[in-house]
């Protein structure tokens, strides 16, 4: 089991969606001197929370020299914080949707250009811009043209996610008009990236969660990674908090926006995805495909690939991405020059994206 390091719980944002052979995971680190520093930070942004608390935070850190494991605060599930606490992760289940798209694309079955209307039902009108279709890189890239949500998505609150179908996404995307060519402008649109998994889903000729298990998480050994948790990672799941620290129910995303934002997981497992998305694994092709394409985003220092966001600064390139549901925030990132990489995740919306950079390189501010 990986190193745990324990620090008090003091006070503690909030966002919605803003993430073959089996790989040896890197070899468990000693506790050491960082553990301290690390732990404090998680402290200390569980307090800076803007009216956002969390009641827990587990941090994975991983190097050339392996992995270890952190936590500040508590599970509120009568177990306490490790590895394997299953958390909601949000939009970190992008990066899964992105990388079974560059895996298909990678092994022939699909093309990056290939126009969406080709995988979806032939009554779909897909929109287009001056004849230009949308693209499945354009989806992949936050660049379709299309809104973050569809125009008559309910509001979303501290409810049940509403109960939204596959036909009903498919009727808005019909009356949808397009203000700019796909590919030309960023958006970071969940509208896209629910269809982008529903493309795939239907090519592979699965639901969109076995799509993940067969294609990512059996090749790279992530048994605690899934949209519907099994039977043993319901025990280790850790409630979401909202503003008061009461726990609150968990979203269960339609099928109309699983690849969205879907899937459950824990340091443990997304510590090997990143082992994958750094070094040598069974998906090392699609992994590569993910960032042949990369795109602006809404800041000068921020690119987008597929899935990713690459942000440049302090003398690092930071590959990243990051989540939130009502009640969890995640981040999965790592640093291209220091070989280095972060998980953290919490159980409320705290907000972790400045903490997962800071860990990644403390140039980086922790607030901001």
């Amino acid at each position: 089991m990986p190193v745990k390091w324990k620090a008090g719980m003091l006070n503690r944002r909030y966002f919605i969606f803003s993430g073959g052979a089996v790989l040896t995971p890197w070899p468990v680190m000693a506790a050491g001197a960082g553990n301290d520093s690390v732990a404090a930070s998680l402290a200390q942004a569980m307090a800076d929370n803007h009216g956002y608390p969390s009641a827990g935070m587990v941090a994975g850190l991983c190097d050339g020299r392996g992995q270890q494991i952190v936590t500040s605060g508590d599970a509120d599930n009568g177990r306490a914080l490790d590895g394997d606490t299953v958390f909601d992760i949000g939009s970190i289940s992008k990066l899964f949707t992105a990388l079974a798209l560059a895996d298909m694309v990678a092994r022939g079955q699909m093309a990056m250009q290939d126009p969406l209307a080709k995988y979806l039902p032939a009554a779909v009108r897909v929109p287009q811009f001056g004849g230009k279709p949308i693209s499945l890189l354009d989806l992949a890239t936050y660049s379709p043209g299309l809104p973050g949500w569809p125009a008559d998505m309910p509001a979303l609150s501290e409810k049940p996610f509403p109960d939204y179908s596959v036909d009903r996404l498919y009727r808005a995307l019909s009356q949808v008009k397009l203000a700019a060519a796909p590919g030309s402008k960023y958006v970071y649109s969940n509208f896209g990236y629910g269809l982008l998994g529903l493309a795939l889903a239907r090519h592979a000729g699965m639901d969109f969660e076995s799509l993940i298990v067969s294609r990512i998480c059996k090749p790279l050994g992530m048994e605690s990674t899934r949209i519907i948790p099994t039977p043993q990672m319901r025990a280790r799941v850790t409630p979401g908090h909202f503003k008061s620290l009461d726990k609150i129910a968990s979203w269960n995303m339609p099928p109309a926006f699983a690849a969205a934002g879907a899937f459950r997981s824990t340091a443990n497992d997304l510590l090997k995805f990143l082992a994958a998305a750094m070094g040598p694994s069974p998906l090392a092709p699609a992994f590569a495909e993910m960032m042949k394409t990369q795109r602006p985003a809404d800041n000068l220092d921020t690119k987008v690939a597929a899935g990713w966001f690459i942000t440049s600064g302090h003398d690092d390139k930071l590959i990243w991405k990051d989540g939130g549901v009502l009640g969890y925030s995640s981040f999965l990132g790592y640093s291209a020059t220091r070989n280095s990489g972060v998980v953290v995740l919490a159980n409320g919306n705290s907000g972790v994206l400045n903490l997962g950079k800071h860990l990644l390189n403390a140039a980086f501010p922790l607030q901001g």
